[in-house]
This record gives structure tokens, C-alpha cells and sequence, in this order.
């Protein structure tokens, strides 16, 4: 059985009032809640609300999936192995089977309230003070728990709708036991199939680069990096990601390509370079890539890795570190691009050899050059541009750049671009200019969220935010969404997600199992839930749109309407920082919180109609 997941909840002074109340509750009940909105301990009251119902209407195309978030309430007794089951789905003689349900309870994690600050400010990674609070978080399990007295315990729902289905309106019940009671709880949920294929997620119009961190995964689980072992959980980790619409991944090419700012277990090295640089007794350089052979061809027999994005030509403090074979031991240069010559004489070695071994991987055409926010870009392009392979052709070069508006030098060269929210709000109309212009040149722009933007996809983050954010980026016409990261875990993520440097939960949207669990696998976080379902409800919009001009117009109507070009659209407030090295942080007030609810749930019932119409077009 496992562990209650409760972690010293409590509820407000008047249950025994609210329970009086509620002429339907005893011993325990359930009911559907908002799965948009954010419930912690305190908000018992809201969960506890006579309005909220037993039942719900779902709606999903074919090949795609519908959830939902319901909550069981624990009266005056502890429940004692809580199991959740689903029936089939039927609709007259048709079923969507109960395979095709996963229903799973939802983990509460400790976070730090505020914003933790940058790494250089704080380099001996001292976790900041302050408060902390418990929150919804991780989609966890399906297995039996204890719920304590006068708690409540969040649950998600998610349907998986096969691609060779028939139309109509099915019917399921969840229903909820408790090995101390012989009370049974039954939810109901309606799911409306409309006749219309959701691609596969490798043929997105609309998708995602998360960037990864696969050395913590091994540091996490206490693996040798790139082991059998670790490849094989790094199986159902990358093929969780294919699902979200992910298939650009993350290969480093030096030793801390970010300055050593995730976690890295008790390596002294955090993020390694998975390239080994060495300098031989000859003192000519050479490169050591099992790792990195390892990784790309793992993500290939998956199916991603279509792009391979290598970071970086321009790490931060532009240090690369190499094993020196006469010196026996780790060595450091700089090669810092203010410096042409000097830096072509060092990364040219390294630029020819690699390109030598993707030729001969037959990688090339996958592979791109990276680039984080660096300044003098220009000198490691012109290096990549004058760096042919064996058909003349030159890499291709992806970069997150916000300078899109006045260098243009640097941007117009870029193949894969990505722009962060705030500069996209500060330049708006010029950046849909480029998405356009840059679209006819087959070329892909993105947009970003990162640490100091709101809305975002913070632990303390309400789900909504997620799901607004994929909207906002899909109403710029861009390509996708990036976010770091996927995966950089602090030590133990399951008990806290408070990072030092930056809010908690910025650094990863999947959480790993218990260390000890006999199935190691990556579970979704309720901001991944409501990411990957912005995704799909993009991806629908940009397929309909393709479809007439009426269609296209009310598409283009709906995303018109979506807020969000000011920082402003959603009120917020600022909390001042806790640590002298801290920065503030932004978090939506009540009201931005309730306005974002019922902007997004209008928006979700524009996509439904629009759906519908599309669908009858469709069946004609």
C-alpha cells in the first residue's frame, strides 16, 4: 500500500459548521472540481461547496485526450486504502474501454512562496528562507492511500480517445471505496467524441521543446549516466516527452554549458559535457562522443530527435574544460568570441571533427547549433557558416534571442528562433511580423516563459496559467513553446521543489519516482497536464483554420481575443524578496486569478464550438 500523501494537512476552524451544512456528506464524499484552478488545504470551503457537482460533460476529438479533476472529501475518520476505479465508456452498442482511463491521485509538494534569485548571486546554492506551503503538484499514482480526517484528496482523470472510434456521447462511472467503510462514491462523466482526427503528436503544427537534463536523471536514480540501466529509464522519460509534442533534445557539447546553475547530485561537475574534449600526448585535440552517440540514438529508436540541439559554442563564462592526456588531469581554456581568431582557433578543431561524425551517424540534417541569450553571437555564426560538410551544406543554428528587433544580423541566420514572453509584449506587433516573415522562409520561431515572467508554470503557479500561456503563444501564430526545463531536479523533488536560484518548480514539469520504486518512471506535473492540453487545443485551431474562411476567421477571432499583451492584462502582485541575493516575485492576485479562469473556460467553449462546426463541414 502506499504512503499516505497527505502531508500534514489541515482543515479550517469551521468543518463541523460547513459539514451541518452539507445534508449529503457523510463519512466521505466526492465531487468534480475546476482543473484550471488550484486547490490547497485551505480552500476546503470551495472544495465543500453544495455548487460543486457529481458529475461533468467532456468533450475530445478522436486520438486525443479529455481530463478532468475531482477531489474526495474525508469526514471525521481517516479513510483507509482509497481505491479509484472507471467502468468502460459506452454510447449505445459503442465502447472506449477502461484501458483507455487512467485515473491517478495527486502528490502534494513543499515550495518556497517567493523567488529564489539567480545563480551568480548565490553560488554556494544556499536554499533561501522564507515560507513554504504545500501544493497540489504531481499526478502521481494509482495505488490504494490513506486519506486523514478532515482532509481532502485531489484525483485526475484523463481519457485516451482511439483514433478508430465512432462519434456520440459516451458514458462512464468513477467509483471510489475505502477498505473501512462500505460506503462507494460514484462520479459520473459524459464524453462527446466528434468526428475528427487529432494528428499523432509527431506531426504537430504547434509543438514543444522542453529542454532535458539526462545526466540527472542518472544522478537521481544513482546510475552510471547513459548505463543500461539509465537507458532504459530514460526510455519511458524522452517517450513521455514525444507525447507532449517534444522531439527537439538537449545534447551538451562542453562541461556546464549554463554555468553549473541545476542540480548535480554530489558531482562537482553538474551538467557534463556529454562530448569529451580531450588534448592527446601529441597535443592535438580530440573528442570522445559515447555519451552523446548514446543519447541521440536512444531519442532516435523513439522517434524524436529530429532536432539535435547542441549547447553550447558560446557556454557561460565562455570556459571549456578538456582532459589533458601528458598533464593527466582536467584543464580549462576560454574562448571568448569578442576574440575572432582566437576563438576560431579553438572551436574550428572541434567544429570539423564533429561534423565528420554526424556525417558519418548521418546525423547532420538533424543537428543544430545552440545558443542561450549570448552576446557576440555573430563571430561563432560566421564560424558555423564557413564550416561545410561533406555535400557543402552548413549546420543549422537555433538560439533563444530576444534582440530580434534591432539585430537582425543575428536573428534573420537563425533556423529554429525563440523569444521570451515580456519582449514579445514589448515588440508585439513586430514580432508577429517575424513569425510571418520568418514562417515563408521556413523558418520556426517560439515563443518562452522563464523565471521573471507572469503568468507562468511555477509549482505556486495556478494550472490556468499553463494552459493560458500555450493559447497566448498559438494567438502569435509561432511555431511552439520552450521551456526550461523538462527535467532538473533538486535532490528530492518528491518532498520539496525549492530550488536556490530560482521559484520552485521552474526547473523541471516532470517529477521521477521514489528512488527505491521497482518502476522508475516520469509522472506529469498538473502545469504539464494543462501545457500539453493548451498544445493540442493550439494544434486543433491551426488544422481548422486551414479548412475555409469561416472557419479561419472565428479561429482567428478566438485567438484576437485571448489577453495577455501587457503584463498588466492579468492583475498581479509583487512580493519582496527574502534574501539579500533574492529577486521579487510575481504571482496573480484573486482577482487576475478569477478573471484567467473565466477567460480560459470561454475559450475552451469557443474551441468546442468551432469543433463542432468544423466537424458537420467534415462529414459532408
Amino acid at each position: 500500500m502506499q504512503k499516505s500523501i497527505d502531508k500534514n494537512k489541515t482543515l479550517d476552524d469551521n468543518f463541523s459548521e460547513l459539514l451541518k451544512k452539507n445534508e449529503n456528506f457523510e463519512q466521505f464524499d466526492a465531487v468534480f472540481v475546476d482543473s484550471f484552478d488550484k486547490y490547497q488545504q485551505k480552500d476546503y470551503k470551495t472544495i465543500l461547496n453544495p455548487q460543486n457537482k457529481k458529475d461533468i460533460k467532456l468533450w475530445a476529438w478522436k486520438n486525443d485526450k479529455a481530463n478532468a479533476e475531482f477531489a474526495i472529501i474525508c469526514g471525521e475518520q481517516d479513510l483507509e486504502n482509497v481505491t479509484i476505479s472507471v467502468s468502460d465508456l459506452k454510447a449505445e452498442s459503442n465502447i472506449i474501454g477502461s484501458k483507455n482511463v487512467k485515473v491517478s491521485f495527486i502528490r502534494d509538494v513543499k515550495a518556497y512562496t517567493g523567488h529564489a534569485g539567480w545563480y551568480a548571486n548565490n553560488p554556494a546554492n544556499i536554499m533561501p528562507k522564507g515560507e513554504r506551503e504545500y501544493y497540489p503538484e504531481v499526478i502521481y499514482s494509482d495505488s490504494p492511500i490513506t486519506i486523514n480526517k478532515n482532509t481532502f484528496q485531489l484525483a485526475w482523470l484523463e481519457i485516451n480517445t482511439p483514433k478508430a472510434i465512432a462519434t456520440g456521447v459516451y458514458q462512464g462511472v468513477i467509483s471510489i471505496n475505502a477498505s473501512n467503510t462500505d460506503k462507494v462514491i460514484e462520479l459520473n462523466f459524459d464524453l462527446e467524441i466528434l468526428d475528427i482526427v487529432m494528428p499523432d503528436s509527431n506531426k504537430y503544427l504547434f509543438d514543444v521543446e522542453y529542454w532535458s537534463h539526462p545526466y540527472n536523471v542518472a544522478y537521481y536514480y544513482g546510475v552510471e549516466p547513459f548505463s543500461d540501466k539509465h537507458l532504459d529509464i530514460l526510455k519511458q522519460h524522452m517517450s513521455l516527452y514525444k507525447s507532449l509534442g517534444g522531439h527537439a533534445i538537449t545534447a551538451s557539447i562542453v562541461e556546464e554549458a549554463w554555468g553549473g546553475q541545476t542540480y548535480g547530485g554530489d558531482n562537482k561537475i553538474h551538467y557534463p559535457s556529454m562530448i569529451k574534449w580531450i588534448k592527446n600526448l601529441e597535443g592535438k585535440w580530440e573528442f570522445d562522443y559515447t555519451d552523446f552517440d548514446k543519447w541521440v540514438q536512444l531519442n532516435k529508436e523513439i522517434g524524436i530527435a529530429d532536432k539535435i540541439i547542441c549547447y553550447s559554442m558560446m557556454p557561460w563564462n565562455n570556459v571549456i574544460k578538456f582532459y589533458d592526456e601528458s598533464k593527466k588531469k582536467m584543464l580549462k581554456i576560454k574562448a571568448n568570441a569578442a576574440s575572432s581568431n582566437k576563438y576560431s582557433e579553438i572551436w574550428s578543431p572541434f567544429l570539423t571533427d564533429f561534423i565528420k561524425h554526424i556525417d558519418e551517424k548521418d546525423w547532420f540534417d538533424s543537428t543544430y547549433m545552440g545558443f542561450d541569450e549570448r552576446h557576440n553571437m555573430g563571430t561563432a555564426i560566421n564560424l558555423i557558416l564557413d564550416t561545410k560538410n561533406k555535400d557543402g551544406k552548413t549546420l543549422k543554428i537555433s538560439a533563444a534571442f530576444n534582440d530580434f528587433k534591432h539585430n537582425a544580423s543575428v536573428f534573420d541566420r537563425l533556423d529554429y528562433a525563440s523569444v521570451g514572453l515580456q519582449q514579445i509584449r514589448n515588440n508585439l506587433q513586430d514580432f508577429k511580423t517575424q513569425v510571418q516573415v520568418r514562417r515563408a522562409n521556413n523558418q520556426q520561431t517560439t515563443m518562452y516563459t522563464a523565471t521573471e515572467h507572469i503568468p507562468n508554470s511555477f509549482t505556486k503557479s495556478v494550472p490556468v496559467e499553463s494552459y493560458w500561456t500555450i493559447m497566448f503563444a498559438g494567438s502569435l501564430n509561432s511555431t511552439g513553446f520552450l521551456r526550461w526545463a523538462y527535467d532538473a531536479w533538486v535532490k528530492n523533488p518528491l518532498d520539496e521543489s525549492t530550488h536556490w536560484s530560482f521559484p520552485a518548480g521552474d526547473c523541471f514539469l516532470v517529477y521521477p519516482s521514489e528512488k527505491d520504486d521497482k518502476v522508475r518512471e516520469s509522472k506529469f506535473t498538473l502545469r504539464l497536464a494543462k501545457l500539453d492540453e493548451g498544445v493540442r487545443d493550439v494544434n486543433k485551431l491551426y488544422i481548422m483554420r486551414e479548412k475555409d474562411a469561416s472557419i479561419a476567421q472565428k479561429v482567428e477571432e478566438l485567438f484576437a481575443s485571448i489577453k495577455g499583451d501587457s503584463e498588466n492584462s492579468y492583475e498581479f502582485y509583487t512580493m519582496s524578496k527574502t534574501n539579500f541575493w533574492g529577486r521579487k516575485a510575481k504571482w496573480l492576485t484573486e482577482n487576475g486569478r478569477k478573471q484567467m479562469l473565466l477567460d480560459m473556460q470561454n475559450i475552451k467553449e469557443k474551441i468546442y464550438e468551432i469543433s463542432k462546426e468544423y466537424s458537420a463541414l467534415e462529414s459532408k
